[in-house]
């Protein structure tokens, strides 16, 4: 199976450790290929994503939003989706 595009993405976790709060980033990546897109803990096959689009959360995040059968998932991105959507639309 072809690769077509990969977006990273930042998962955020909070934990409590001798009572003080650390946030942790870690990185993760959305994998496209000409059938399906897959990521960290979901897989979805290209006819049950919807639509893939994103929304500016501030000039250093965005919202990455996949829109599926089974509902909206979303990902914080620190780069522009712009290529990863435009690949999306190009084969679906």
């Amino acid at each position: 199976m072809t690769l077509i595009c990969s977006q990273p993405f930042m998962r955020t976790e909070r934990r409590i450790e001798d009572n003080q709060q650390f946030t942790v980033e870690t990185e993760g990546h959305i994998y496209l290929y000409k059938d399906k897109i897959v990521t960290p803990s979901k897989s979805f096959t290209l006819k049950d994503v919807m639509d893939v689009s994103s929304r500016s959360l501030s000039s250093y995040y965005t919202f990455l939003y996949l829109h599926t059968i089974e509902g909206v998932w979303t990902y914080v991105v620190k780069s522009s989706p712009e290529e990863f959507i435009t690949h999306y639309h190009s084969i679906k």
